[in-house]
């Protein structure tokens, strides 16, 4: 039933309330055992009416929420290989089964980025033997840890988890990104704090990318 269009339950309630009736003078019109047969028959068709009313209830009045407007923000999509660049500015690759994922640390700051390559293998990933790889040790004195997953390759389901990628708090600045054909897109843009505008803009320096002006006007 979980299936089935609300009207046609709705439709199946009214069949099945005429029914009932019909039962109710049976009853009526009845005796011995046909009588006992009757009442089972119309408690069965209440029991009945009872659950499609409510399940028809719940498709007709689920609450649908309106669709949240994130402040967005593009930057230029840099013509040049992102991979060997990330390589140049000192971060450590790590292949992945959807993509790669580029790790540095500088002083107490970590900067991570990564390239997501295969959305469907990134939201079904699966777990890592143990002891595969050693724990990085520079991550311990980080104080401070911002990074950027850059969907290379997304659908209409992925474009939808994006905003919720991103977030920032005490120690941490997280951003989702999508890569359009001349573009790079976050479609949730936070601003980043005073503790956090520094190496946002480091990062930006490291990915070679510069907002587009028609952007910042919006966001002024």
């Amino acid at each position: 039933m979980k299936n089935i269009k609300a009207r046609y339950i709705w439709i199946s309630v009214a069949v099945s309330f005429l029914i009932a009736i019909g039962l109710i003078i049976g009853v009526t019109q009845t005796k011995g055992a046909w009588t006992q047969v009757f009442i089972v028959l119309i408690a069965i068709v209440f029991i009945y009416m009872t659950i499609a009313i409510q399940m028809a209830s719940v498709k007709s009045f689920r609450y649908k929420p309106k669709p949240k407007n994130y402040p967005t923000m593009s930057y230029q999509y840099p013509t040049l290989d992102m991979d060997e660049n990330l390589k140049k500015k000192g971060y450590k690759p790590r292949v992945t089964p959807y993509g790669v994922s580029y790790l540095k640390v500088d002083g107490t700051n970590a900067f991570k980025i990564v390239l997501v390559r295969n959305c469907e293998k990134y939201f079904n990933q699966e777990e890592e033997k143990e002891n595969k790889s050693s724990p990085n040790r520079s991550l311990e004195k980080c104080k401070k840890f911002i990074g950027f997953e850059i969907f290379y390759d997304y659908d209409e389901d992925t474009l939808r988890k994006l905003p919720d990628f991103n977030l920032q708090g005490n120690n941490v600045y997280y951003s989702g990104l999508y890569v359009e054909e001349h573009k790079i897109t976050c479609p949730n843009y936070i601003e980043p704090t005073e503790d956090f505008s520094e190496l946002y803009e480091t990062m930006k320096d490291d990915l070679k990318l510069t907002a587009l002006e028609t952007e910042k006007e919006e966001l002024a």
